[in-house]
């Protein structure tokens, strides 16, 4: 009862980090639930995006994780988490073999990544957009 009633006290940014604590120990199914909570309370919080992407692809509905991460990069094209959820895009089409969309969304990723100068995030994404466009 007591957790439940933290619960009910938690902000959209208690949410994700509940949700984040959920999703390393593997409870991937809760931790969908509690960015979910966090998105009905602010709709606009993008960490919630990436989050409940995270979490969908992790439970292999990688359909509903792109449209997720799609929304959150309609809502704040300019957030910082946006070229990790294209990056995320790009993995997530990978795995349901659809190439063309993820060489297409690692190629934006690499460009948002050079657009912030984060050199890190760019040789991440040119190594995924190296191993998509070698994969048969």
């Amino acid at each position: 009862m007591e957790a439940a009633t933290k619960r009910e006290s938690l902000d959209a940014e208690g949410y994700v980090v509940l949700a984040n604590q959920m999703g390393v120990k593997g409870n991937h199914l809760e931790a969908t639930e509690a960015f979910k909570n966090a998105l009905k309370i602010n709709p606009d919080y993008i960490p919630a995006y990436l989050g409940l992407g995270t979490a969908y692809g992790n439970t292999g509905h990688h359909e509903e994780a792109i449209a997720i991460f799609k929304q959150g990069i309609r809502l704040d094209p300019g957030h910082r988490f946006v070229p990790q959820m294209q990056m995320n895009i790009a993995v997530m089409a990978h795995n349901m073999k659809n190439e063309k969309v993820a060489v297409q969304y690692a190629k934006k990723s690499l460009q948002s990544y050079t657009d912030r100068g984060d050199y890190a995030g760019v040789a991440l994404a040119g190594q995924k957009l190296k191993q998509f466009t070698m994969t048969p």
